[in-house]
């Protein structure tokens, strides 16, 4: 396969000391922000949304009426479910694969006989990833997948990369402002670790366990849109892996590759927004399982209610790692059993917003920790403004009539500000169509814009 190393320009970044941020396409070039960047973590339901689900909509249709029919209740039975496949490839030992409960994130441990892969390292915020690899015993790990930037998803690579030994990274050149991710950049050059950009097509073995890149087919550089999607193989049974991908992304897909997006386990995508898992998607993927990987009563309100509604209409197995902690399978190639987890598949939880917008607190009970992550007191994500009460207008909380009152936000502007709530700071605005570097600079000017 072929590789290379950090292009030339990061290296001088990082190496001259001087300080200087990495461009976030997520705040279109401003480099104000030094905190994290959960940035594309808040829904984006809009634009590109709309239109995505407008190019599937006749399908998808059509597709959930077929759904009905693909019910299958072999893993909820039985711990177990069987491939039809009449050919299947022999496997000569058993895979395990762990969804790892982080809370309001993502990460997938993959064992194999003939070595570790780690997909995406939890939140910036806590240790639930490295903890969960120092109990069972894992010092080295062949490669670590970076689907995307957000600190969500790379949060705890910085611990991992210097507790650890790591051969080789892959992430999808999305660059981010946050000190994880440039903690992550510094870590990778500083212990020589080979560092790649997958493209479609690409594709690595741990033995009879296959890794296949299906996406980003198209590169947008959003961090989100262009996460890196796998397919893992393993005999007879497929595992897909989605990242943040969206809805165009998933239908981008289904048009590469049809059938061949089948798999017996799907990791939904963003979390189970309404972003990403299309009818379509769901009909073609056809997966026994699914798992939804985020924290109770989170403020996204993950999952929502269309996907779960499709989620039911599918007939599949549902695992939340908020009800159901950490989701382990075991695969010999031609069956899944499930190895781990609270409960059975239940019906998903919808977390339904109260009457405000405000930000929730995450209620999931992390396991005892030893230290905290390096970033848990330098890197507040919130970069909240400290502002006395009434002294500011809460994007959050505020009227349409209080919004507009800010430089810059007209009507429209409200609107989609309302839509895409809520928000962690202000230099989120960015996500407002017609508010780039230079009106959030004037934003953030004139001072009245705050997050409590």
């Amino acid at each position: 396969m072929k590789r290379w190393l950090l292009p030339l320009v990061m290296i001088v970044l990082m190496l001259s000391g001087c300080g200087a941020t990495l461009e976030s396409s997520d705040s279109e070039g401003t480099n104000d922000a030094a905190t994290e960047d959960l940035g594309t973590d808040v829904d984006q339901a809009g634009e590109d949304s709309d239109q995505a689900q407008n190019e599937v909509n006749n399908e998808s249709s059509e597709n959930e009426a077929a759904t009905d029919t693909a019910v299958n209740d072999d893993i909820t039975d039985t711990g177990e479910t069987s491939t039809e496949d009449t050919n299947p490839i022999e496997a000569s030992g058993n895979m395990t694969v762990h969804f790892i409960d982080v809370g309001q994130g993502d990460s997938i441990l993959i064992e194999t006989a003939s070595g570790n892969v780690l997909v995406d390292a939890g939140n910036w915020n806590g240790r639930a990833v490295i903890d969960y690899l120092n109990r069972r015993g894992v010092t080295h790990l062949d490669l670590m997948i970076a689907t995307h930037s957000d600190a969500d998803h790379i949060g705890q690579m910085p611990l991992i990369l210097d507790a650890l030994t790591v051969d080789e990274v892959w992430m999808n050149g999305v660059e981010s402002t946050s000190k994880t991710f440039e903690n992550t950049i510094n870590l990778i050059m500083e212990k020589d670790i080979v560092y790649y950009e997958p493209e479609v097509g690409d594709g690595i073995d741990f033995g009879d366990v296959a890794i296949d890149v299906l996406g980003p087919i198209t590169k947008t550089n959003d961090a989100n849109k262009d996460s890196i999607v796998t397919k893992v193989t393993h005999g007879t049974i497929d595992i897909l892996l989605t990242g943040d991908a969206g809805i165009k992304e998933e239908a981008t897909m289904i048009n590469q590759f049809g059938t061949g997006l089948q798999s017996e386990i799907l990791k939904l995508g963003h979390h189970g927004s309404n972003t990403s898992t299309s009818a379509a998607f769901l009909e073609t993927v056809k997966p026994e399982a699914v798992i939804i990987s985020a924290s109770e009563k989170n403020s996204y309100g993950h999952p929502h209610e269309e996907v779960v509604a499709r989620l039911i209409k599918a007939g599949v197995d549902v695992y939340q790692t908020s009800q159901h902690g950490d989701v382990v399978f075991q695969s010999d190639g031609q069956k899944l059993k499930l190895i781990e987890a609270n409960d059975y598949p239940t019906t998903p939880v919808v977390t339904k917003d109260d009457s405000t917008n405000e930000t929730k607190e995450d209620t999931t009970v992390a396991p005892p920790v030893q230290s905290p992550a390096p970033d848990a007191q330098a890197d507040d994500t919130t970069n909240k403004q400290d502002v006395q009460s009434g002294a500011c207008v809460d994007i959050n909380t505020a009227s349409k009539e209080e919004l507009m009152t800010i430089i810059h936000i007209g009507e429209e502007r409200a609107d989609q500000l309302i839509k895409l709530r809520p928000f962690d700071s202000v230099d989120q605005l960015t996500r407002i169509k017609g508010i780039a570097a230079g009106r959030l600079k004037d934003i953030k000017t004139e001072n009245k814009a705050c997050v409590r």
